[in-house]
């Protein structure tokens, strides 16, 4: 018996409309399997509310459930159930007697179009094709496992060079006396496509340069659709655009580098912003901010910011000119991005007063989970610590920072790590005030100890080899405490000395053990240890503890933590706050 068991699906998903809205009624009682009783209850109408005053509404609920219910398990596999139909004593028994359920017993593919040719590759994409396909034999047969199976077969077989390939026919051939089906499938490829010249549509704002230089299509290269989705990935994540289409017309009839559409929604060109906050570290802060995306009409996206709190007070313009790729060995293709800037800054924070500017410029190098960042920055620094002489400190410095990522969620990671190394030196002969190299490296793990807990270790150290810590900028030595840091210290206020005030040492060491307990979703409970300092010299480094104890509330931002951290070393109860982000 040949049948098209979509009829039933098409059939059953009617009368789930049909069903929306429960009504009361007698309660019915099914013998089914567990999965068809339920489609039962779900699809099926609600018998009338009393028999007994229309038994002609029973009989025509008895027919319409005779009916339906072999259908519904039709399309479950069940292609020879019955059903019958007892009322007494004011309920309704219905049993379905299912009989064999339906197996797949042969699955045949015919190919046509350029596929059925000749050649290795296209033999060998047939086989692929065969072995892809997801109802194989002895499987029980579904309508929906039929339909999902056809749809990743067509995905599969449209994914490289056949853009308009397409199931030309289907069967599933039902013999209901032994439960068996066999399955007939012509998979019509259609000719093979490559890829033409870039029309893109939708640019106002933007010069169309910005989308040239991003798209690397050469003509004439197979059709694929893995290559299409890169390339809408690579415009996505530029700053102009806010939504990005890249499709290509699927006509049999010209199938030769065809053109391939892009679709862009650009964003503004400049957005402005204005914000207020507190931190534990520097108290009320605030914030305005303007973003220009089209800086000089080249499309540099420009990041400016006027910024102040208590402690320091920073304007910065930095231009990121349009993303790209290099070819780089073993490596293939990879992203770069470069930037330069600007910055003035001034500070004020535990007797030290600095007033500098910085220029710099970076290109960073983007592959999979590593991100390295070389660059070159100038820094002119006045610093005026109490109870000391003021002195200026120049350096040209190169500088590199590679970051290597492997966590489960960046924003709220629960196991993996994150590694940063940072290197920048200068020299006297080269427009530095001090022949320096600095060093910095940092660890952190998390350990998923069970759903609830959670076990997070970091360890940092920093070391800046020169002859001394005179003529270096402040961002090139080291200093310790704070929220970020060691807990319990006030922000910076680990460090060497010079007079009366605290100033960046030579040397830096830092360690954290902290433990998480999610007590719910959303918030959890921690207690940690830091430890560590910074100096000038290594035998000055100490041990300085804080712990304490803390709240977590999960973000959109990332885990919000609010600790209470003791000091040992000074003695005190400070309240910090930050945002644990996988940077």
């Amino acid at each position: 018996m040949a049948t098209r068991a979509a009829i039933a699906l098409f059939l059953l998903l009617g009368a789930g409309a049909a069903a929306a809205e429960p009504r009361p009624g007698l309660p019915v009682d099914w013998e089914a399997p567990p999965e068809l009783r339920v489609l039962f209850e779900r699809h099926l109408p609600a018998p009338p509310a009393e028999a007994g005053e229309d038994r002609g509404a029973l009989r025509r609920w008895t027919r319409e459930v005779r009916r339906r219910a072999p259908e519904i398990a039709a399309a479950e596999g069940w292609f020879s159930a019955k059903v019958e139909v007892t009322e007494e004593g004011g309920r309704v028994k219905a049993v379905l007697v299912p009989g064999e359920r339906a197996i797949v017993a042969a699955v045949a593919f015919e190919f046509r179009g350029d596929l059925a040719g000749e050649g290795g590759f296209r033999a060998e994409r047939r086989r692929a094709l065969e072995g892809a396909w997801a109802l194989r034999e002895g499987a029980v047969f579904r309508q929906a496992a039929w339909d999902e199976a056809k749809a990743r077969l067509l995905e599969a077989l449209t994914a490289d060079d056949y853009a308009a390939g397409e199931i030309a026919a289907s069967e599933a051939r039902v013999d209901a006396a032994t439960a068996r089906v066999r399955l007939t499938l012509v998979l019509d490829s259609g000719p093979a496509f490559s890829l033409g010249e870039v029309r893109v549509t939708g640019l106002s704002r933007y010069p169309a340069f910005l989308v040239d230089r991003l798209l690397d299509i050469d003509p004439g290269e197979p059709y694929r659709t893995e290559r299409l989705l890169d390339l809408q990935r690579v415009l996505q994540s530029a700053p102009w655009f806010a939504n990005v289409q890249v499709e290509i017309e699927r006509d049999r009839a010209r199938p030769a580098r065809v053109p391939v559409l892009v679709t862009v929604l650009e964003r503004p060109v400049a957005d402005v912003g204005l914000s207020l906050g507190y931190g534990t570290d520097a108290g009320p802060r605030g914030e305005v901010s303007l973003r220009y995306r089209n800086a000089f009409g080249r499309g540099y996206d420009m990041h400016s910011a006027l910024q102040a709190d208590p402690a320091r007070q920073v304007g910065y313009a930095d231009f990121h000119l349009p993303p790209g790729t290099m070819g780089a060995p073993f490596l293939g293709s990879v992203a770069t991005r470069d930037s330069v800037g600007i910055l003035g800054e001034r500070t004020s924070n535990q007797g030290l007063d600095t007033r500098r500017i910085a220029v710099a410029g970076y290109r960073q190098f983007l592959y999979e989970s590593v991100e390295l960042r070389l660059g070159l920055s100038f820094q002119n620094e006045q610093a005026i610590p109490e109870g000391a002489e003021r002195t200026l400190k120049r350096a040209l410095a190169p500088t590199g920072q590679l970051v290597w990522r492997r966590v489960d969620n960046v924003l709220d990671p629960r196991r993996g790590g994150v590694l940063t190394l940072q290197f920048a030196g200068g020299a006297k002969a080269a427009l530095s005030d001090q022949d320096f190299i600095r060093t910095y490296a940092q660890y952190q793990h998390w350990f998923a100890l069970s759903p609830a807990d959670q076990l997070i270790l970091r360890g940092e150290a920093g070391y800046t080899i020169a002859p001394g810590r005179e003529g270096i900028p402040e961002d090139f030595l080291f200093r310790a405490g704070g929220s970020r840091s060691v807990r319990g210290y006030a922000w910076q206020s680990l460090g060497a000395r010079a007079g009366e005030a605290v100033v960046g040492g030579r040397y830096l060491a830092t360690g954290t053990v902290e433990y998480v307990r999610w007590l719910t979703p959303s918030w959890g409970a921690a207690v940690f240890l830091d430890v560590g300092d910074a100096a000038d010299a290594r035998e000055e480094l100490g041990a300085n503890k804080g712990y304490g104890v803390g709240a977590r509330w999960r973000t959109p931002a990332g885990p919000l933590a609010i600790d209470l951290a003791y000091g040992e070393s000074d003695r005190k109860v400070r309240l910090s706050f930050s945002v644990s982000v996988a940077f």
